[in-house]
């Protein structure tokens, strides 16, 4: 057989598997998924949230398509059962080899589909809406591991125990989560207010108005300068900064914002964080991906709003 038939073979083959997937693809999309539906919540139509059932079959492989997903995979035991997962998902260390089949807009569906997941992990929350509606036509099985408050990531490790058949270990890291953040709660949560001004984003200056963020604040006994806005992410002046006057500022430091420190508060001596040099950088990593680590990143917002107080004390 000479090389220009082994070529033509090849290229065959090749369209013929691309044919087969996007015929998959297409059945799947006219298959009814209301047994699937159920297991799925919606955050923005504010769905109620099923109870976890256990797997009918032994999770073998699963599909992580949001990086704190994979971290609390990780907590539970079952890291070594991901094998697909999203960019920016870069711990633990090991997590870093994890094959990449996109990132929270846009996902290779041949590539999920070639491998056939027993579940898909992901948080809705952060994932586009297009890209959900998507992931349901495929029928996959599919966990949700979106958070409102700083509680529900316990309830999110122990559900995702039993729906993976690691029910004990999902329990006990529940467990030593609501432990940890009791503890964290316990230390800080009464102590006198520290009013903070979160910096998401300089330019346009950006900051949070509510959700988890706005828990994890008064948890540290600070409250948000901008809590309950209209939006969840108001764009805001530095006039309205200036009236309401933070005594701490902080800014995190995450992937695709290296240009944090790109506002020069140092003018702005009327804020107490900038006449108390009380602007801080935080690894962002830590507080805003809602996995087991974020006790780690609200222990270090407790300290530096803590020190704003013994500085306030002092004066």
């Amino acid at each position: 057989m000479n090389q220009a038939t082994l070529d033509c073979k090849a290229l065959l083959t090749h369209s013929i598997n691309h044919i087969l997937v996007f015929c998959f693809i297409t059945v799947m999309s006219c298959v009814a998924c209301d047994a699937h539906a159920a297991e799925l919540v919606n955050i923005a139509e504010n769905t109620t949230r099923p109870s976890a059932t256990a797997p009918d079959k032994v999770i073998q492989s699963i599909v992580a398509l949001s990086p704190h997903s994979v971290e609390m995979l990780y907590e539970i035991g079952l890291g070594d059962k991901i094998v697909a997962t999203v960019d920016y998902a870069d711990f633990p260390e090991s997590a870093k080899s994890i094959k990449r089949i996109g990132h929270s807009d846009l996902i290779d569906m041949e590539a999920l589909l070639l491998i056939n997941p027993d579940l898909v992990v992901l948080s809705f929350e952060d994932t586009s809406q297009p890209l959900i509606e998507q992931l349901k036509k495929l029928n996959l099985p599919m966990f949700d591991t979106s958070v409102n408050k700083l509680d529900d990531i316990a309830d999110r490790l122990e559900e995702l125990g039993i729906a993976t058949g690691n029910v004990s270990q999902g329990r006990q890291k529940a467990q030593a989560f609501n432990d940890t953040l009791s503890q964290l709660r316990q230390r800080y949560s009464a102590k006198s207010t520290v009013k903070v001004f979160y910096q998401i984003w300089p330019e346009p200056l950006t900051t949070v108005s509510g959700g988890w963020m706005n828990g994890l604040l008064s948890d540290c006994g600070a409250t948000n300068v901008f809590a309950n806005g209209v939006a969840a992410y108001p764009q805001v002046s530095m006039e309205q900064v200036l009236v309401r006057m933070p005594e701490l500022i902080l800014k995190p430091h995450y992937h695709g914002n290296s240009n944090q420190e790109s506002i020069n508060w140092t003018q702005w001596h009327e804020i107490p964080a900038v006449s108390h040099q009380q602007i801080k950088l935080i690894k962002g990593d830590l507080v805003h991906r809602t996995g087991p680590r974020v006790l780690q990143g609200m222990a270090k917002v407790c300290e530096l709003v803590d020190a704003v107080r013994l500085q306030r004390a002092a004066l």
